[in-house]
Parts: C-alpha cells; structure tokens; sequence
C-alpha cells in the first residue's frame, strides 16, 4: 500500500500533529501550510503525483485553496483543524481503512 500523504494545513498546529502521528503509524506525510493566501512548505507536482491521497485539514471551502489545480483529478479527504489537532491517529487510520 502507498503510505505517502500530501497535506494541505491551515496550521502548523495540525501539520505537526499530522507528521508525528505519521511517522509514529508509518505514514510519509508532506504538508504545506496554507492561510491568508501564503504558502509555506509548497508540495510538488512530483509529491503529489507519487501521493495515495491529499489531505485538506482546513476550515475553509476547498475551492479557496491556492493553486488548487494541483490537485486536481487526485482523491481527497476534508478535515477540520480541531479533528486532527485533537487525535490526528484516527483521522489517519479511518484514511488508511478507506485505502486498502
């Protein structure tokens, strides 16, 4: 199974909950802090070509993501910040159950 995450963070808060639960689930996961139409940490074409899934934890509508046209044609989960800040082990394991 591809274990490689691409994540798109409103937060460092959720991207550092996101990476460390991660790492501690064997997960490769790259993220990108997006708010106020800053970009920190940009995820290549290349991660997420080689990406299983996208991530959005973000309160936000997708549609606002800057540069959404990466995305595009990827699958992808929506995720409130609080959720993953809170237990990002289970947003990640309800993620991988849907892979398999």
């Amino acid at each position: 199974m591809n274990k490689n995450i691409v994540a798109v963070c409103e937060n460092e808060a959720s991207a550092k909950a996101l990476q460390e639960s991660g790492k501690e689930l064997g997960f490769n996961i790259k993220c990108e802090i997006q708010n106020k139409s800053n970009i920190q940490n940009e995820i290549s074409a290349k991660e997420i070509s080689e990406s299983a899934t996208v991530l959005f934890v973000i309160s936000y509508e997708v549609e606002d993501i800057e540069n959404i046209e990466r995305f595009i044609d990827r699958e992808y989960y929506e995720v409130e910040p609080k959720f993953v800040i809170d237990n990002a082990k289970a947003v990640l394991k309800e993620i991988s159950s849907e892979l398999n």
